[in-house]
Order: structure tokens, then C-alpha cells, then sequence
């Protein structure tokens, strides 16, 4: 590609002089950018996203991101808040008054300042993967959703992310970001999985049952991703349509062991939603479940759920929309990715009075991350009445963007990938 011969290039020069041994390597990348006078834009696709970002560095890239926010600030994340454009066709000389609420272009922007200008999370064993990009990373989102996308053949909720150079804020990556979206959502239920349980050392050891509400991009993601942080001897996923969770399932069992997929469990099952007994029987087994629809109402009873059980809910993302019960809620400790968390329809019982919201919410998952909360401890305590957590996730730019980063790290050093362009 253009920009990695001219990079080539110019690091030779660098090393004729004698200067790319004592420079770090973001050091080299910026002088390879000054030198070279010229901005070169990356393209990836969907499918060259997905190449580029296996679970394993997902979730490892996520430890970095959500651990940035955190309740004091002092993370390294600035996420302002977003803009939103309303569209309908309908609407004539700019009266967006009538915009319907389903169908809006979200801008949501976001930039990571690595503290003490060097990235935490990437010491230990892992830290090729761990390590997502420079010490400043700054770029955007866009998504939108257009309810009639499905009926043309296109996904209801497309998802763009774009990369500044920190240095000379040119733009420096665009690429498609759907794959990218659902990767980085269950990267973080699989880093509040790894917290329920981390000082539960029976529950790392024993292969437990994972139930998964949903059968699309997110739930297949959420089981690889989950995979990765606890032992799993068997799948249960419901969903509304039969049909797709057996087309789920078969590509499940097709994913080869490697890198970018997963150990195949025992077993994996499928059932209908409709079938409330059988719903009821899974959820009573479950040791993990996964709730990842765009339902109005609560997909099954809090009062089946056991003792011990851990809840990652991501479907939901408004007032009005709700996967899991109050009678959940009340048992649960809960971890949230964000403030915003809160607003959505599932969590409203912890809104009721300030009592509840002590008593229940421990807080961010950024700090349970870093040590400044704990998350499992109540619920361990018998003498308490919390005996489940809960992990509610909106998603955040931060994600997209340090993400985004490692995708665009990664592919700049794999040949053919992606399209390189001179502005």
C-alpha cells in the first residue's frame, strides 16, 4: 500500500541515521508521518474489520477502554455527549417536529489520553494484545438506525467509526464498524462475567451453563466472548424464530478453534421463546444468561433465576425498553458501563429512591476494573438478599474508538488489507 512503502522508506532513513533504535515505535510512526508530508487514509470493511479483531484482543482491548471510565474521572477518557439528527423522508423545508423517534444518525465522539502518558493495561503476558494504539487516541462514531433498512437489504443499525491523527488531526481511518459494535458490547459483558465470578474460584473452575436471549450477530459474539473468561459445558439460546437460532447454532459448531473463535461447549440447544416451560427450566439452570433483544417486556421471571447467577443485558437502550423484571433487580448487584445506564427502562426500579440505588448499584464497571469497587461481594454474602449480579451495558464511544485503534494497528502490518488512499 501507498503509505506503508513511503513508511518503509522513511524508516530506513531513520535507521541509516541511526535514530529508530532509540525512538519508540508510536515515536517512529508519528516522524514516519511528518516526514512523509502526505495523509493516507485507511478503508477497511466489514469483513476486513472482522479479520483484524479476534475475541481474545477484543476483550483484552475493552479491559483498556471501559477502564478509562471511571467515577473520579481520572480514567483518560473524554466522551462528550453525542448528537442526534432525526430522519423522515416526509419531512418538507425543515420541520423536524413530526421526526419519528425510531429513526435517527447518532455522532458520537470520544478521545483516550493514556494515563501518565502510558497505557496500564498493557503490561503482563498479554501485551501484544492488550497494547490498542499510541499513548492519544481521538475519533468518532457514527450510527444510525432506519427501520426500513431490512426490507432494502440493508442492517437496521449501520455503524461507521473514523480515526483522527492525534498530531495533525487529519483524518486517518475509516472504517465499517457493525462487526465492530457487537465485538466490543460482549467484550464487555465478558470482562463483567470474569468480575462476577473472580472471587468465586468453584465457579472458574466448573463449566457452567450460559442461556442466551437472542440469536443474532450480538449472541453469537456473546458466546465467544464468554468462552474466553469462564468454562462452558453447555448453550441454551432462545429466541422468537426457531429458524435463526439453528442457523445460529450450526455456525456455531462450523467455527473452527483458533484464535477468532471459541472451544465448542457439550452441547448447544435451541428453543423457542414462546416456550414458557422450557424457558422456565433453562433459566433455573443457568449460571450465566445473556439478554441481547429489543424487547418491551421482561423475557422471563427474576424469581427463576438461582443463586449465583450472572446477567449481562444489552439489548435495551431506552425508557421504555426492558429485558430483565424488578424482581430481578432487587436481587442483583449491579455493574454499569456508563451513567446513561441507568435511564434504561430495565434499571428504572434502582431510580426510585436513593436507598435502592445504594444498596444495589456498586457502580462502573471502569472501576471494578481498576480495584476501586468490588462486584460479587454481596452477593456471596448470605446474609444478604442480593444473590445474582447484573451487568447493564448502552455501549459507549470510548470503545469504538480504542477498538477501532487496534483494528487499524493491526491492519497496517497484515499485507493486502484494507485500501490505503493520499488525500
Amino acid at each position: 500500500m501507498v503509505f506503508r512503502l513511503v513508511s518503509e522508506s522513511v524508516e530506513s532513513q531513520l535507521l541509516a541515521r541511526g535514530l529508530s533504535r532509540t525512538l519508540p515505535n508510536p515515536m517512529i510512526r508519528r516522524t514516519v508521518k511528518a516526514l512523509s508530508k502526505t495523509n493516507n487514509m485507511l478503508i477497511l470493511s466489514e469483513a476486513e474489520v472482522r479479520q483484524c479483531f479476534p475475541v481474545r484482543a477484543a476483550i483484552e482491548c475493552n479491559r483498556k477502554a471501559l477502564s478509562s471510565l471511571r467515577k473520579d474521572g481520572h480514567g483518560g477518557a473524554i466522551v462528550p455527549t453525542r448528537i442526534g439528527l432525526p430522519y423522515n423522508p416526509s419531512l418538507c423545508h425543515g420541520d423536524v417536529s413530526s421526526a419519528p423517534s425510531t429513526d435517527w444518525s447518532l455522532f458520537k465522539p470520544a478521545a483516550y489520553y493514556s494515563p501518565n502518558g502510558s497505557d496500564q493495561s498493557s503490561r503482563g503476558s498479554e501485551n501484544r494484545e492488550r497494547e490498542a494504539s499510541d499513548d492519544i487516541i481521538m475519533g468518532m462514531k457514527v450510527v444510525s438506525v432506519r427501520a426500513n433498512n431490512p426490507s432494502i437489504g440493508k442492517p437496521t443499525v449501520p455503524a461507521t467509526v473514523m480515526l483522527l491523527d492525534p498530531e495533525s488531526g487529519e483524518v486517518s481511518a475509516i472504517m465499517a464498524a457493525t462487526y465492530l459494535t457487537a465485538a466490543r458490547t460482549a467484550a464487555g459483558s465478558a470482562l463483567a462475567t470474569e468480575l462476577a465470578f473472580r472471587n468465586n474460584p468453584q465457579k472458574m473452575k466448573d463449566s457452567l451453563t450460559l442461556v442466551v436471549f437472542g440469536a443474532g450477530l450480538q449472541a453469537e459474539l456473546h458466546i465467544k466472548s464468554i468462552q474466553h473468561v469462564v468454562k462452558l459445558k453447555e448453550v441454551i439460546i432462545v429466541n422468537r424464530s426457531l429458524e435463526r437460532a439453528q442457523k445460529l447454532k450450526e455456525s456455531l459448531l462450523q467455527s473452527e478453534t483458533n484464535e477468532n473463535c471459541w472451544d465448542v461447549p457439550i452441547n448447544i440447544s435451541t428453543m423457542l421463546l414462546s416456550n414458557k416451560k422450557g424457558v422456565q427450566n433453562a433459566v433455573q439452570e443457568a449460571d450465566v444468561i445473556v439478554t441481547a433483544t429489543n424487547t418491551c417486556v421482561p423475557l422471563f421471571s427474576g424469581e427463576w433465576v438461582k443463586p449465583g447467577c450472572h446477567i449481562n443485558g444489552v439489548g435495551s437502550f431506552t425508557p421504555q425498553m426492558k429485558e430483565v423484571d424488578d424482581t430481578l433487580v432487587q436481587r442483583c448487584e449491579v455493574l454499569i458501563d456508563t451513567s446513561e445506564a441507568l435511564d434504561v427502562g430495565d434499571l428504572s426500579y434502582l431510580k426510585s429512591t436513593d436507598e435502592r440505588k445504594v444498596s444495589n448499584n456498586i457502580g462502573l464497571i471502569g472501576d471494578a476494573l481498576v480495584g476501586t469497587v468490588t462486584f460479587g461481594t454481596l452477593r456471596d454474602d448470605p446474609t444478604n438478599q442480593m444473590d445474582c449480579t447484573f451487568y447493564k451495558s448502552v455501549g459507549t464511544a470510548i470503545q469504538d474508538v480504542v477498538s477501532a485503534q487496534y483494528v487499524s494497528n493491526m491492519a497496517s502490518t497484515m499485507n493486502g488489507v484494507g485500501i490505503n488512499v493520499e488525500m
